[in-house]
């Protein structure tokens, strides 16, 4: 069984949740879970605690995966250990063209990978929980993960939301992206890091 965790609130209906359930109907043999919390990392959390596969997919709240790649994920589960799917956004820009690139070419290759890649792994390689962290979760679950294998990159389409670039303008939030990674490098408050994340926004609940 594939075990599918979609850090969403169980009465939450959005545009993508709705799109992404129905994506999911449409693939046999996989489990659909959503966690309480308060954060990001929480729900996810939960999920996985109370998922019942040995593969399991994380599923950014808005990021379609093509059916073709999560029948291939369910297939092929015992030949994987963790990765993501292709990433690109929902709207044209050459940095964000740049951005996935970068995100699906270079980034992978530190064992880092970000959930909008919707990103899998087999369950005995969560060796600790995921950080009840606010932001940058996805970070600290690849730290975990990579200490046992480099993260795979699945050809098939994760086409995410650029609502956060197409609302706050490209170059803006790309600064605000960058800036945000130089302090969680150098441990600033995650609390304060999602303040200014998700400030106009509040995307991530």
């Amino acid at each position: 069984m594939l075990s599918v965790v979609l850090p969403v609130l169980n009465d939450e209906k959005t545009e993508w949740t709705e799109r992404i359930l129905r994506r999911l109907m449409e693939v046999e043999g996989i489990e659909v879970l959503r966690g309480a919390g308060k954060t990001r990392a929480e729900r996810l959390q939960r999920g996985i605690d109370a998922s019942r596969g040995d593969m399991i997919l994380l599923h950014h709240p808005r990021s379609l995966v093509e059916r073709a790649g999560l029948e291939w994920l369910r297939d092929h589960a015992e030949e994987l250990e963790w990765g993501g799917f292709t990433h690109r956004f929902d709207a044209d820009h050459y940095l964000l063209r740049f951005t996935s690139w970068y995100s699906n070419r270079v980034r992978p290759r530190h064992g880092i990978l970000y959930l909008d890649h919707c990103i899998f792994f087999r369950r005995e390689l969560l060796t600790r929980s995921i950080p009840a962290v606010e932001i940058f979760e996805d970070t600290e679950l690849s730290k975990i993960l990579r200490e046992r294998a480099r993260p795979r990159v699945l050809p098939f389409l994760s086409t995410t939301s650029a609502v956060r670039f197409t609302t706050r303008g490209v170059w803006r939030q790309a600064l605000l992206n960058q800036l945000l990674k130089l302090e969680y490098r150098l441990g600033r408050s995650p609390q304060d890091m999602n303040d200014r994340y998700e400030r106009g926004l509040r995307l991530n609940g």
